[in-house]
């Protein structure tokens, strides 16, 4: 029996479920900035459970042990919500970031002992066919964001027990993620310039242009995996 077509486009219903989370999770911290004035605690956090689990809900399809895998990782955020009901404390909902950043540095973490790194995955899903000299660097980048996720979370616990709300909705609203995008970009230009592995974008090209991939060893090593180049 040949094996069924792996569904490659998202649902309308799924689309829909990644944009409010997404959505709920850009604006959040300006909930909290805006909430804290205008609502009680149990008030807020009630409102902020409700439209976490709406955007559970669109999630929510297939078998038991479906429904429990797309649940699992979102269930920390829920209790602490949850407790912040029960204890009426407004403070315990400044914890959500440093909570989603830990888990996702859990999973990194993980990665390098399980393997592969979360960033050769990353990689594998955009080039199947990655250079084996690469798979250390994946790594060393993977190692790189595990310390990013873990300062991160640091500085979001640092920020609600001991800053102002209006610190915390500074960096976890907007200076959070300029260092994400530095990080981000900064990480993209130096795996360009070290391995001199071009593709056909704009950028690419430019760069092509001025830093040639033959004049590198790494450059000609990846010029020559891509039969591109004397071997």
């Amino acid at each position: 029996m040949e094996p069924a077509p792996r569904r490659l486009r998202a649902t309308p219903r799924e689309r829909a479920a990644s944009s409010l989370q997404a959505a709920l999770y850009l604006a959040y911290p300006l909930v909290i900035y805006l909430g804290y004035a205008r609502l009680a605690a149990r008030s807020l956090a009630a409102l902020l459970l409700g439209l976490y689990a709406l955007s559970l809900v669109l999630r929510l399809r297939g078998s038991a042990a479906d429904l429990w895998r797309a649940l699992r990782p979102h269930l920390p955020l829920a209790c602490l919500i949850g407790l912040s009901i029960a204890l009426g404390d407004r403070r315990l909902l400044l914890f959500l970031p440093m909570l989603a950043g830990l888990y996702v540095l859990a999973a990194f973490a993980w990665s390098l002992r399980s393997g592969p790194p979360m960033i050769e995955r990353f990689a594998r899903a955009i080039e199947h066919d990655l250079p084996p000299f690469t798979l250390g660097y994946c790594r060393k980048v993977t190692v790189l964001w595990c310390v990013f996720l873990a300062l991160h979370a640091l500085a979001v616990g640092a920020l609600a027990l001991f800053a102002p709300l209006a610190w915390w909705t500074l960096y976890t609203g907007l200076v959070f993620y300029l260092l994400l995008g530095a990080l981000l970009v900064g990480e993209t230009l130096v795996r360009k310039l070290w391995f001199r592995g071009y593709g056909r974008g704009l950028a690419d090209q430019v760069l092509a242009r001025l830093f040639p991939a033959e004049r590198t060893a790494n450059g000609r090593r990846s010029l020559a995996y891509r039969g591109r180049w004397p071997r």
